[in-house]
């Protein structure tokens, strides 16, 4: 998409920011809840501590279309960063115009040597987003992937 841009998070952003997280968590399937309270802590943990992650904008003419929260890992087992997308979202309206491709094709492209592997989760009723992701090369792990909340 011509003139599309991928530019960082900036504390400005915020209010625009909060809007596109909460209507992402509105959108698929009911999970954890979302809240003001955390999507301003995530943003404000990334900005303190960039070495942790990022918030990505995706930017147009137009204005803002999207986001991803883009966290980095170190894996001993790939030998090197993993890059965690963490969410990604694109505004209803500008879906299917390739800017989630041109994100996935960007983080691939900007890696430098030292990052081994992108992950992401989809859950498991979003069948769209799953073929999505398949057709970007992304495929299941062969580990299943655990979890277990702690703190609320």
């Amino acid at each position: 998409m011509d003139g599309l841009e991928f530019r960082r998070f900036k504390e400005a952003d915020l209010p625009l920011f909060e809007e596109m997280v909460l209507a992402l968590y509105r959108e698929d399937e009911p999970g954890e809840s979302m809240s003001s309270e955390k999507v301003q802590r995530t943003a404000k943990e990334l900005v303190l501590h960039p070495h942790k992650g990022e918030i990505t904008l995706f930017q147009i003419k137009e204005g803002v279309v999207g986001y991803a929260i883009l966290i980095h890992l170190w894996s001993n087992e790939y030998g090197g960063h993993i890059v965690s997308v963490d969410e990604l979202y694109v505004k209803p309206a500008w879906r299917k115009q390739g800017i989630g491709t041109a994100f996935m094709d960007h983080i691939s492209e900007t890696s430098q040597a030292h990052v081994k592997a992108i992950q992401l989760e989809v859950t498991p009723t979003n069948k769209r987003a799953l073929a999505y992701f398949m057709r970007q090369g992304l495929t299941p792990s062969a580990n299943y992937h655990l979890f277990r909340k702690l703190r609320g």
